[in-house]
Parts: C-alpha cells; structure tokens; sequence
C-alpha cells in the first residue's frame, strides 16, 4: 500500500472517526454504521473498517466509502511516483495504482493484460487517465479514473462493437475449464480469477456473447471436451436477475448447460473481492441466490428453500408473486414410507425430494410482490411510514409508495391499501401471513425525512430533487427514492416543489451570464447575486443574523418576468415566476413560505389597491418581517390532544415583484433591498438577448445549482472574507445612517463578489465594479426611502394642503396656525370627500403615527377648537407643523 495513501486514511479515520492507534491496529473507531466505538482496521493496510460488535452490526465498510475523494484523483498521486527500491520504472504507474489501491487486485496476476491510456472531452475541456482492455482487433473499452464525475454519466469509454463477444482475461484457457462464470463487467471478471474461478465480461448485462460461444464450442470439440457449463453472474437489481433469466433460456436452447450465481444484494464481485467475501463459504451462498432466480415454478423454488432452512411453513416469492409454503408432515412422512418400501424402491435422496414435492401445500397470497423498502417518520408530527415496492409479474412496471403501520396491522387493511396504491394488486392472505412476509426484512433501514426541498440545517445537506450536495459532494437519489450521504440516509416528504436538474456536464452552459448583463445590465447581475445567496440563505443568516429581501419593480415590459424565469431555469424549475399572497389564505401562504429552504419564494403582484373596500385583495407586508431573520411566518396547532404549536422556521429568501414598490412601514422597508427596471436604454440588442435567455432551456443551465452549491464552502468562505469590509464601505457614507440598510447591502455586494472571478467565475472584474457602484446607489436610495413618508401619508398632507388653499376659512386646523397641527379626521374625511378625494381611513389612521414630514403627536386629543364660530372641544390628531 502507498505510504501517502496510508497516512492520509489514518489520519482521516483519527479525525472523523476518532480512531487511536494501539499497535498493528487503529481500535475505537466510530462504526459507520451503528455509531459505536468498537470497530478496528489494519494499521499498515486500513481497508476494512470492521465493527466489534458482531451480533448486534457485525459491518464491514471500504474506506473508499468512507473517503471517496482519497480514491478519485489518481493521476495527481501516482504519476511522477518513484518506483520502490530496487524496482524498474513502470509504464503504467497510474492505472497500476488504480487497480492495486482502488481495486484490490495483485499486479502480479494481471501484468500485461491492461495498458494505461489517456481520454479527452473536448465539450468541458477535461482530460482523465484510463485503464484499457482489448477484447479484440480494434475492439477495446477503457475506464476513466480521475475525478470521472466531471464526465456526468459517463465513467467508461468503447471503442468498437463487443456484441455477441466477451472480454477473456489471459490466464483463462476456455476450453480446459468445466465450469466458465460470465459477469457484467471487467473487474468482476478480474476478481473472480484471484479466486480460482474462471471468469469472463459479457461488457453489459443485455450482451448475449454468441459468437464467443460459438468459438468456445468449436474449441471444446476440437479438444475433446466436453463443454463448460455456464455459471451466469450477472449483478443484482430488477435489469440484472431479468437479464439473467432471458440468457439462460437462449443458452439453454443452444444445448447450453446453465446454473446461475447472485452476489449480495447491491454489491459487485469485485466489491466482494476487496471485502475478503469471496471464500468457498460465500460462494455457497451466492450458488443459493442464484438456483432461487432460476428456479423454474414456485415449487421447486420452495423445496430449495426448504432444503436450505427445513422451516415447515414460510412466504417467498417467485416471478414477482408472492407464495405461502406449509409443509403437512404427517403427509410426508406416509408419502416418504411408501416410496422407500414401494414396488419401485428409491433412495433416500429420491423419496425425500418426491414427498416433498408432493406433501409441501403451496398457496398464492399476492398477485404481486410488495416489499418494505424502508422505515421513514416525520419526527416533528410524530408520523411514520413504511415504504413499499410493489412489482408485478414479467416486466409490467412497479409501484412506490408509503403504508402506514395500522394498514400493516391486519390484511384487510392492508389489502385495501394495496388496492388504492397499485392497480391490480391483491392480497389474499391472513394477517399471520402478511405478519412473516415483513418480519423477513425486519429489522429494516430507518431514512431521516424533511418536509420541504432544499437545504437541510441538521444535516449539512441540500435535497435537490434526483441529486443531493453534501460536503462540496454531488449525490444521485437511489433505486428506493432516498439519499445515501454516509452515514445518513435522508430524503425529502415534499411532492410540492419539483426541481428538475441536469448533472450533465457536456450540456451546461455559461454564456447566459453575458446574456444577462447585456440584457439588463449591472441590475441583472445584482439580482442574480441575490439569486445565488438564496443558495446560502440559512448559512448566511446563521453568521448575521438576517438575510434581505429582494424587490424587483418597475414598468410594464421592463423584462422583469423574463429575468425571473429564467433565473428560476438555473435552479431546475421550468415555467415558474411566483405566487399572488393576496390570492392566498394566510393558511396557504404559510404552506408556501416553509416549502423551501435555502431556494427563493417569489411574491409577484400584490400592488393592486383594494377597490371597493374590499380590503381581503390587499397583503400585510408587516406579515413577512420575522422571515427577515428566519424565524416562522405563522403559527399553527398540532393536531393532539395537548397544546403543542407548529411555528417551523422560515428557510428559504423573500423575492417581490410587482410593478409599484412596496410602501409598508419603516420595519420592511428596511429589510428590501430594491432594484428598479425601466425601458429605457431597451435596443434592438438588449431585447434579442432577453429572447435568447427565454429560449434557453432547463437542461442546458439547471447544473447551475449543483455548481454552486458544490462549492459551499468555497464561496461562503469568499461571502464571510468580502462582507465586513463593504459593511464598513457602505455604513461609512455619509448618506447612509441605518444599520440594517448597510448590513443588507454588504451582504448582497459580497454575493456579487461570488459572481466574479474570485468566485464562479461567471462575469468580469469590470462587470463586478460597476455591480458595487450600483449596490453603493441602491443604499443610498433605500436610506432616502426610510426617510420619506408613506406614499398614503404623503397624500393626506398634499390633499390637506389643498383643500387649505381653495377654501377662504381655515377648516382643518382647529389650532389656527399655533402649537400643533390639530386635524378631526372626520371632517377631514367629509370635506375630501365633498371634493371627490377618497381614503381608507382606516389604513390612514395606521400610517399617520408614521408621520415624518409633520411629526405625529397624539390622536384623539381634545382641542379647544379657534376656528369654529361658537368654539368648543373638538377630538383631534395632532402633528408637529413642518
């Protein structure tokens, strides 16, 4: 083993897994898997982390699971590494390393068999070192072995047809075996071979190797042997085990001798092989998984089980149908005596397997085979589910979905819920019998959930749709619909929000940011810096304490939807700009607010002004202030028969957009950061950019979110650096007195700076400049609002002003020009009227006590009026004169 590999898996099991060196082991590490410190690994060849605890885990886990990316970068470890003392310089030092370290094999076995390569993609300007095998005349396949997630989905590389052959590792001489297992892949083959096993790699599960065959044959004649029989290994999951069966059919009609082997359920030889499971013992094993996929009915299925475990009575499934076998013994035992004593006397053997066959009762009770896959609750409604997957027989597709544990509680309830969930599917068996079916699984894998998309605090994580990003870490969502993120298994309850993301590398694209700046100018590039910190929306709040809102108003036609939607293209959603709070209930609108987390929640025209008095179209902005620092929206009951509140914090960012800017009270108008579109400088130039970002599509730019979050750290860490100093910037202009609009406005000028070539990379320094000047103006047009009055005020005081001047009396100020201003809202109310003013007095009264321009004393207060004739006391508002 390389030293410097060596020291680096010690030295990250000391720190993550806090194992002590004690002699030739490291003892005490945390279990992967149960938590306990009672695993142990080799000190001077740490593979294999096994736990102590044998009956209670007993796992074994790889270190390249648990340190992937030690395992990913073999070019930048091995290249330019010296050979040991005393050895000669190898040509292949790269792929030797890869398939010695990250393989497990013995290079003495296999020298020669592979050469060392090289692969380019021109579409992302990346290279990779390869392993390469030939299969035959310009025929070979490669694989890439650094860092081969920069590739999406493509981890191997062909180069001619292999249809109807197979790749034959060297040392297997074909026509002198009895026995040939045919895998999927090359490593499989390699590994079974370190075990004495004759092996080949038909390349791919849906590869029938004919003319391979077809030369073994005619090399088996010409030697006068007899021919191999063939032992199909193909790797586990729904395509492999049909696969297996639809080859052994067509061998079996060339006259093929057939059996079938079935490595554990979700590993590969090769994973075996480096997991020391592959001894005579195991490969027992392996022969029982794969006689039960061939087996060709249910029965003989159930006494090869029975043969195995000698349980009289028990469930299993066979073609994806589910059977009950009970075992009469009194039955057996008469049908056993007749044969041994009969007219025909067998053997032992021959009349057990006989009264068997003949004794054992085989029932179907399911047409189908459900299958609990997991155990997932809601720990903060105290719900639980088990997840099921119901396959039909053939290839018909197959069904996931939750049970709940009183549907599991009795077959009547679970056979409606069977019904309700998978078209067709029955079951018709006992409470007893669907009580065995799931012990069979028990105990079984518990899955943490959230109930909402996007970044999850507790566990470091965004859940993103298929993908998941953990640790600068890109994780596709599994065959069973969660995440596997180490030790945590999570996924997300939430069917609401549907992101729809493309990891594929060959098709993103960049030149959309040129797109943006030229469409919209330094603007675009400040809300897209917004955009990007809704990515880091709960880190950041948790290092300041808020995070702002973001409001995008102007004109009609100014682009602002256009900018929007696509902005929603590059976190994966298609078609989307926001939601109307004033169409919404209070209740529906705290549904929306904690869907997400670390994504923006869009709030699009709420400007429109009641008419009518009917005050349910108009939106309290003031609703929205705790979201500032992520606190809940809106409390709610549970649901029990206690007094327990659900209050979940708000996760996510606020977005407005609307044509007219918010006028709310000082508290929210603080918390917006405010981005004014017009028309002008619109040209034919801007308008076709704006096209182009419309006619982009999702596939080409949702891989955005992924970058970005991938690289968490990274720009957070650039975020943390950049803030404090425009914090300092901003709050030391002389324009700018508030606290809170200098804290705002640092943090979205050093999102701007994750943007720039310090950060993704997306525009230039130049672009990143004029972005902070625009930031600078935007704090000191958003101090300039907080001083002015609310637009309502301001109408009081010009309507009070004008109806001053066109009356000959003084009517409104019962202090006739001394002290305070004393005005009766009433008769205010009656006299704007009679000139055809119109106010909601009601939200007039509210705003008033904000009065800036004249201050606001008191309400209500009794004046003794100096205007009226007769005098008298008169309630009154009274105001500082201006």
């Amino acid at each position: 083993m390389d030293n410097r590999l060596r020291d680096d898996i010690v030295t990250r099991l000391i720190r993550d897994f806090e194992a002590e060196e004690r002699g030739t082991y490291l003892q005490k590490v945390r279990c992967p898997e149960c938590g306990k410190r009672e695993a142990f690994i080799k000190a001077d060849a740490p593979w294999m982390v096994k736990c102590g605890r044998e009956n209670k885990c007993g796992s074994q886990v790889h270190v390249k699971e648990l340190f992937p990316e030690l395992f990913d970068s073999w070019s930048e470890r091995f290249a330019n590494q010296p050979p040991a003392p005393g050895k000669p310089q190898s040509s292949t030092p790269v792929a030797d390393a890869y398939l010695s370290m990250g393989r497990g094999f013995e290079l003495e076995r296999i020298q020669g068999w592979y050469t060392q390569e090289s692969f380019f993609d021109p579409k992302i300007d990346a290279a990779s070192a390869t392993v390469r095998f030939t299969l035959g005349a310009g025929v070979w396949w490669e694989r890439l072995i650094d860092k081969p997630a920069r590739f999406g989905k493509q981890k191997a590389n062909f180069r001619g047809s292999y249809r109807g052959q197979w790749w034959c590792p060297p040392a297997v001489e074909l026509a002198a075996v009895d026995e040939l297992w045919i895998v999927e892949g090359v490593f499989d083959a390699i590994a079974l071979t370190h075990h004495g096993i004759a092996a080949v790699s038909a390349m791919s599960c849906n590869n029938y190797p004919e003319k391979a065959l077809e030369a073994l044959d005619q090399a088996c004649r010409q030697a006068g042997r007899t021919r191999p029989t063939l032992v199909w290994a193909l790797d586990t999951g729904k395509a492999g085990q049909e696969w297996t069966l639809k080859l052994i059919r067509r061998a079996r009609a060339a006259g093929w001798e057939c059996e079938a082997a079935q490595p554990s359920e979700g590993r590969d030889w090769n994973d075996l092989h480096q997991r020391g499971e592959l001894t005579e013992k195991h490969l027992e094993e392996y022969r029982y998984n794969g006689a039960l996929l061939i087996a060709p009915s249910a029965n003989d299925k159930a006494l090869l089980i029975y043969e195995k475990t000698e349980r009289r009575e028990f469930p299993f499934v066979h073609r994806s149908q589910t059977y009950w076998f009970k075992l009469d013994l009194d039955k057996y035992q008469k049908i056993y005596s007749d044969l041994i004593d009969g007219d025909r006397p067998m053997s032992e053997r021959q009349a057990r397997d006989k009264a068997l066959e003949q004794s054992g009762a085989i029932k179907r009770i399911a047409n189908c085979h459900p299958r609990p896959l997991y155990f997932q609750r809601n720990a903060l409604t105290d719900e639980s589910w088990y997840y099921y997957r119901i396959e039909y027989p053939g290839e018909r597709y197959t069904v996931k979905n939750t049970v709940t544990g009183s549907a599991l509680a009795s077959a009547t309830e679970f056979k409606k819920r069977l019904l309700s969930i998978a078209p067709g599917a029955q079951w018709t068996g006992s409470t007893e019998q669907l009580d065995a079916t799931l012990a069979q699984h028990l105990p079984i894998r518990t899955v943490e959930t959230i109930n909402f998309v996007g970044y999850a605090r507790e566990y470091e994580a965004y859940v993103l749709g298929d993908f998941a990003v953990k640790g600068g870490k890109i994780y596709q969502r599994n065959d069973e619909d969660f995440f596997e993120l180490g030790r945590t298994a999570l996924k997300t309850l939430s069917q609401s929000t549907q992101l729809h993301i493309n990891n594929d590398p060959n098709d993103y694209r960049t030149d959309w940011a040129g797109l943006i700046q030229h469409a919209f100018g330094s603007k675009g590039v400040v809300a897209l810096a917004f955009w990007l910190g809704t990515l880091f929306a709960e880190q950041i709040r948790s290092r300041d304490k808020s995070f702002p809102f973001l409001e995008i108003v102007g004109e009609a036609g100014a682009g602002k939807s256009t900018l929007i939607e696509f902005m929603w293209k590059l976190l994966g959603r298609n078609d989307e700009e926001g939601f109307d709070p004033a169409k919404s209930s209070a209740a529906g609108r705290a549904r929306r607010f904690v869907q997400v987390a670390n994504l923006p929640v869009v709030l699009i025209e709420s400007d429109r002004d009641a008419e009518g008095g009917n005050k349910a179209k108009q939106f309290d902005w003031d609703e929205l202030k705790t979201a500032y620092n992520g606190r809940s929206v809106r409390a709610t009951g549970v649901k029990n028969m206690g007094s327990d509140t659900y209050e979940p914090p708000f996760r996510g960012a606020i977005v407005i957009s609307q044509n007219a800017a918010v006028a709310g009270s000082d508290a929210i108008m603080q918390r917006i950061v405010h981005l004014f579109f017009t028309k002008e400088g619109q040209t034919r130039e801007t308008f076709a950019a704006a096209k182009a970002l419309e006619g982009m599509k999702i596939d080409h730019v949702s891989r955005f979110i992924l970058e970005a979050t991938s690289r968490e750290s990274e720009l957070l860490g650039l975020y943390a650096k950049q803030m404090s100093h425009y914090f300092e910037q901003i709050h030391a202009m002389p324009e700018v007195r508030s606290l809170r609009i200098a804290q705002n406005h640092a943090q979205i000028a050093a999102l701007v700076d994750c943007l720039g070539p310090k950060g993704l990379g997306l525009f230039t320094a130049e672009a990143i400049v004029q972005a902070h000047h625009l930031v600078a103006e935007m704090a000191i047009e958003r101090q300039q609002a907080i001083n002015a009055d609310h637009p309502l005020v301001e109408e009081f005081w010009e309507t009070v002003e004008y109806l001053e001047r066109t009356r000959v009396e003084n009517v409104l100020d019962h202090n006739a020009g001394q002290s305070y201003l004393a005005i009766n809202l009433k008769e205010f109310e009656k006299l704007a009227a009679d000139h055809h003013f119109r106010f909601d007095m009601r939200e007039l009264k509210r705003q008033l006590k904000g009065s800036k321009a004249r201050k606001f004393v008191a309400s209500n207060h009794p004046v003794y009026s100096k205007t009226r004739p007769n005098g008298g006391t008169v309630k009154c508002w009274l105001f500082e004169r201006g």
